[in-house]
């Protein structure tokens, strides 16, 4: 039966499947559609029965003629093989054209023909050859044809309901799709029924029902409508109706592909298409992709571009390989027969040289007409173009009016409104426009997008004088409450510390871990780097993480790549490193927040890697783009780094002022830190950029400006506008702490006293750097502490000397010598200058001669240990080791080999060591008397710089001693030691 049936060998007629007989239809009934708005109860009655022998027939076949092997279920005639010329059996679509220009119509105007209406919102629907996609207008005729009674009002139902949902058309509306489509499927429009099935299934209504999409689905089925029957099999698959025997869905498959080939052997030829969506979906038909790419070729053969989009997304998506130029070919064939998302395909493939020549004008010329098919995402490609980031010069304009036009779309998204808004907030002529800014995240804001909100309040927090009364944390709480990680993450930092809220570190400690669990990648990773957290909460987070990278969150590739580098929360695996940072910075949208971002931890070198080469090729590329944060980044290194020659300190000095004058405080402090004479350029000396950057918000220049004040009227307002200001660095309050004391007035200790507790609860939260904990130590015993606090301060210090903090040894040390932490003690004293000696300090070579000569229990072994450092070749040992044996302190004198041990350090480039053989020379101490030598290590450390040296040289010329009277000379050298001392 089944090869009478499938080969038409049968001499009876077939019954027609999935639809009424267009004979019967002819002869007896109208339309269904007319029917219905007829109310003929015979007519209807006789269509329904009709769809449903049809459906009996399709299911008698299926049972009868097929086995249960998948091949069997899913398989085609013989006769309708994908390999057959269906050039001979399709039937041509007619083509629409447009007999006037609907897009001036309005209601004013006289309709006409409600089929060509009809015909022409199709048109401007789906789009043709020559004529643009226009929804507003295909919108605005179907909307017309909607409240008229004509037969073709089921259709123009159901057409504005697809409208509804297209973020192309307008507004996407689900409630009132459903609501059309409903009354369209009351018309016995069955692709109605199947859409409003979907809207419940996908919860995307109120009251959405499962149940209820499973019963317009089974009543779409039972019409012999496909794609109710291939919803409902997908939809009992799933597993959310209950269990259903797989041998049901199964056949349901089956019936839709019997369906279509029957629709195929009618001339039907875009069913070609539907059927190979069917054979490749692996849920409905396990392992049947390669027989639906089959199909898939047969439509593309047949000028189907579905079909060549389908293969070209299949090659793309790696389901099966296939060379570019295989990939290329579909996709040139889909976009030049006007598919726009081919269009932007080809157009990115072509921008990125990806597989192909790198093409730019073509990529353009590709995506500006995918744009005007009302593509975003081809207007957004354009704009990372035009901000550089596909290698071609940046030009921001260009890249705003892309955006612009993408906004302009009716259906546009509004994270276009966000990015728009950022290239606004960074400056598109060179100065930020922060007005156009605020007004687009608000925008976005206000259309359903919480990083809109966040962004909003980020940049009214950098600039409180553009606030305007604006409640900046209730932008934050709400974006928070709608679900977005990065506004929990900025609220744990801001009840950490900020000005706008009081610090509450359990509440900024509820925020992170909400954030965290949100997926927010920073907050992961600080919470991995919190010292005593429990390991179960790490690994719970960084599953987050994982997941997060994987749904393709930049930063957090970025953060889990450094957590596989450094073994922080996952076991060390540098593949695994490598595969998340490649993948972090693979071309694409939100790179250069990666960049940015991996620059800034290279730099950082908080994962225990630095790596400043990588990290100057990212900003490079980042700033190209015109984001200021970038320029600072990258001036900053281009002014510190010694990789860089005069060249590259200029630039970093331009790129810096650039960072500067857009509102960075930070880059105002870079400035405050360099030398008057290369701030000549930017037209400020370093106290008038310290001054602004303090003004704009810093409070570290604000303390520094109170540190260098003359006296308390002096500092005061500058100690004002720093406690105005968040001090969120320990650092930084035990800086403000240090000059109180210093300052002293009224409740000076006190005020001192506070700031230090406050840096004190900071660094037991986190794990401090020994730099600070040695300010700790040092601020408090020299601020008067009791005598129990001084061990608390030893503490401190001893904690910063464990962390490698060189000048807390040597304080330590010091201390220890002098009796400032208690009672004297030698041999501890030589302990602690001993390893400050063997870490490379030169003040504790110094110091150790002196213990030597000094004391009697300790002296042996401080000799011994600058002996042994000497030995290593460090200049500064050496010289005091010569020295000690020069005068004999701590040994018996030898003035030869004093001067032998001189003699290697100043070799070594040491002036002080050059100036100590000098005077031995001129007066013969264990060196032959020479008063030319003495002159010539006198004018080799003067060479060095040590303005003693050079006053000497001037005095030596003067004189004639050990060279000649050189008056001139004499001048030049006082002139040089003049201005090296006044430096």
């Amino acid at each position: 039966m089944e090869s009478m049936a499938m080969n038409g060998s049968q001499k009876q007629p077939r019954p027609v499947i999935g639809r009424p007989s267009r004979r019967s239809e002819r002869k007896n009934c109208p339309s269904l559609e007319t029917v219905m708005m007829t109310n003929n109860r015979h007519c209807s009655q006789k269509h329904i029965r009709s769809a449903s022998a049809v459906v009996l027939a399709v299911f008698l076949a299926a049972f009868i003629g097929l086995g249960n092997e998948s091949q069997a279920q899913t398989a085609a005639p013989r006769s309708l093989a994908p390999t057959t010329d269906f050039s001979k059996l399709c039937v041509a679509q007619p083509k629409l054209t447009l007999k006037r220009d609907w897009k001036k119509w309005d209601r004013s105007q006289a309709v006409g023909n409600l089929d060509e209406m009809y015909d022409a919102a199709i048109v401007y629907a789906d789009g043709a050859p020559q004529i643009p996609r226009d929804p507003a207008t295909a919108r605005k005729l179907l909307e017309e044809l909607s409240t008229r009674t004509w037969p073709g009002k089921g259709r123009s139902l159901y057409r504005l309901g697809k409208l509804m949902l297209d973020p192309a058309a307008g507004p996407v509306d689900p409630e009132r799709a459903a609501s059309i489509f409903a009354s369209a499927a009351s018309m016995l429009h069955m692709d109605a029924a199947v859409q409003l099935a979907r809207l419940h299934e996908q919860g995307r209504i109120v009251n959405s029902d499962v149940k209820e999409a499973e019963r317009l689905l089974r009543t779409a089925s039972a019409a012999g409508n496909v794609d109710g029957v291939i919803s409902l099999a997908r939809l009992q698959r799933s597993g959310r109706i209950g269990a259903v025997p797989q041998a049901s869905t199964d056949d349901l498959v089956k019936l839709g592909l019997l369906i279509l080939y029957s629709e195929l052997g009618r001339g039907k030829c875009s069913s070609l298409f539907e059927i190979g969506t069917i054979l490749s979906d692996e849920v409905l038909v396990p392992h049947g992709l390669q027989e639906g790419m089959k199909w898939f070729e047969a439509a593309a053969r047949q000028g189907d571009v579905r079909g060549d989009l389908a293969l070209a997304e299949i090659y793309t998506q790696g389901r099966v390989k296939a060379t570019p130029a295989v990939i290329l070919r579909h996709l040139t064939r889909a976009a030049e027969g006007g598919s726009a998302s081919a269009m932007t395909m080809l157009g990115e493939r072509m921008l990125r040289g990806d597989g192909i020549s790198k093409d730019v004008a073509k990529a353009v010329t590709w995506l500006e007409k995918a744009g005007t098919y009302a593509d975003v995402d081809a207007y957004k490609l354009l704009s990372r173009h035009y901000r550089g980031e596909f290698g071609s010069p940046a030009d921001l304009p260009k890249a705003a009016d892309m955006l612009s036009r993408a906004a302009a779309l009716p259906g546009r998204s509004p994270s276009v409104l966000v990015a728009l808004a950022r290239l606004h907030a960074h400056g598109i002529q060179g100065q930020p426009d922060i007005k156009t800014a605020l007004a687009l995240y608000r925008q976005a804001a206000d259309q359903g997008d919480p990083s809109g909100l966040t962004e909003l309040a980020r940049i009214l927090l950098s600039r409180p004088q553009d606030a305007n009364g604006t409640d900046v944390l209730g932008l934050l709480k709400e974006a928070a409450n709608r679900g977005n990680p990065e506004s929990m993450g900025l609220l744990s930092d801001l009840y950490a510390c900020s000005a706008i809220v009081a610090p509450d570190a359990e509440q900024a400690r509820n925020w992170m871990m909400r954030a965290a669990t949100a997926g927010h990648a920073r907050s992961i990773a600080a919470i991995a780097a919190l010292p005593n957290v429990d390991p179960a909460v790490v690994r719970e987070k960084m599953q987050i993480l994982m997941r997060s990278a994987e749904n393709g969150e930049r930063e957090s590739m970025v953060l889990l790549s450094l957590a596989y580098r450094s073994g922080r929360g996952v076991e060390k695996n540098e593949a695994l490193a490598v595969k998340w940072q490649d993948a972090a910075l693979a071309l694409g949208e939100d790179r250069s927040r990666a960049q940015l971002l991996l620059a800034r931890k290279l730099l950082s070198g908080d994962a225990g890697i630095r790596d400043e080469a990588l990290a100057q090729n990212l900003l490079e590329e980042v700033v190209r783009g015109g984001d200021t944060g970038a320029m600072y980044d990258l001036g900053r290194l281009l002014l510190t780094s010694q990789r860089n020659d005069a060249a590259g300190r200029t630039r970093g000095l331009a790129l810096v002022q650039k960072a500067a004058t857009s509102g960075n405080a930070a880059a105002m402090a870079i400035l405050a830190d360099q030398p008057d004479d290369q701030l000549r350029p930017t037209g400020r000396t370093a106290l008038e950029w310290k001054k602004m950057a303090a003004e704009t918000g810093s409070a570290r220049a604000a303390i520094s400006i109170a540190s260098v004040a003359k006296d308390t009227n002096e500092a005061a307002p500058w100690i004002s506008r720093a406690e105005s200001l968040p001090v969120c660095s320990a650092r930084d309050m035990v800086d403000l702490a240090q000059v109180q004391y210093r300052l002293g007035g009224a409740g000076g200790a006190e005020k001192a006293r506070k700031w230090l507790d406050r840096a004190i609860s900071e660094v037991k939260l986190s794990e401090p750097d020994s730099g600070t904990l040695f300010l700790i130590g040092r601020t408090m015993i020299e601020g008067g502490a009791e005598k129990s606090d001084k061990q608390t301060a030893l503490d401190y210090i001893k904690r910063a000397a464990e962390g490698g903090k060189i000048e807390a040894m040597r304080y330590i040390g010091r201390s220890y010598v002098s009796g400032t932490l208690g009672e004297g003690n030698s041999s501890l004293a030589a302990e602690w200058l001993a390893k400050a000696l063997r870490s490379g300090d030169e003040g504790a070579a110094a110091d150790m001669a002196r213990l030597a000569a000094s004391s009697e229990t300790a002296g042996a072994v401080a000799l011994t240990t600058l002996k042994e450092v000497a030995g290593t070749g460090f200049a500064p040992a050496m010289r005091e080791y010569g020295r000690s044996l020069q005068f004999g302190f701590g040994i018996a004198s030898n003035p030869v080999q004093g001067a032998a041990w001189l003699r290697k350090a100043a070799d070594a480039g040491d002036t002080e060591a050059m100036k100590e053989l000098s005077r031995a020379y001129a007066s013969g101490f264990g060196v032959e008397l020479s008063a030319n030598a003495s002159t010539e290590w006198l004018l080799r450390a003067a060479h060095a710089g040590d303005k003693e040296a050079m006053y000497g040289v001037s005095l030596a010329m003067t004189l004639g001693f050990g060279t000649e009277v050189n008056t001139d000379g004499a001048q030049k050298w006082l002139a040089n030691a003049e201005a090296t001392a006044g430096k």
